[in-house]
């Protein structure tokens, strides 16, 4: 069972914070597809950072991740959902999923997210029923369609 968490709205302050957070959880990844340069990672982070979009996880006073979700004209994009490495594995990535796919239900749209090729969040978001629906040799996509929105007309 996961222990409850709540989602926070961020602060252009949370910044700092938010880009450690990520260069936790992706450093192996990183490294995993030759990707060194994290200052690098850190500047393109900050030159895309928006709070209105990005909502911090927190449990007991402590933020344990974050994710940012766009609201598009026919979709809501999944750009990043990052768990501080000690928090992986508990449920929490998979409890946060269920609130952004009753999110999609509700507006009728379906998520859509990107990730590496070989990444092991790639097993995740097909077990959190995410479809594979497209893949190159520098990412994969993948969607979450409402069941509204997968009925045949």
């Amino acid at each position: 069972m996961v222990k409850s968490f709540t989602l926070e709205a961020a602060a252009k302050s949370d910044f700092g914070l938010l880009a450690d957070i990520r260069q936790e959880a992706m450093k192996d990844e990183w490294a995993a597809n030759g990707m060194f340069d994290h200052a690098l990672y850190r500047e393109k982070f900050q030159s895309t950072f928006d709070p209105t979009s990005t909502r911090k996880i927190i449990m007991e006073g402590e933020t344990l991740g974050f994710y940012v979700l766009w609201d598009r004209e026919d979709h809501l994009y999944l750009e990043r959902l990052y768990l501080r490495p000690e928090a992986q594995g508990r449920g929490v990535g998979s409890e946060v999923l269920s609130q952004m796919k009753r999110l999609a239900r509700e507006q009728g749209k379906p998520i859509i997210l990107e990730t590496f090729p070989e990444s092991r969040v790639n097993a995740f978001y097909t077990r959190n029923g995410f479809q594979l629906i497209e893949a190159n040799s520098r990412e994969k996509k993948y969607e979450f369609k409402p069941v509204s929105l997968d009925v045949s007309a």
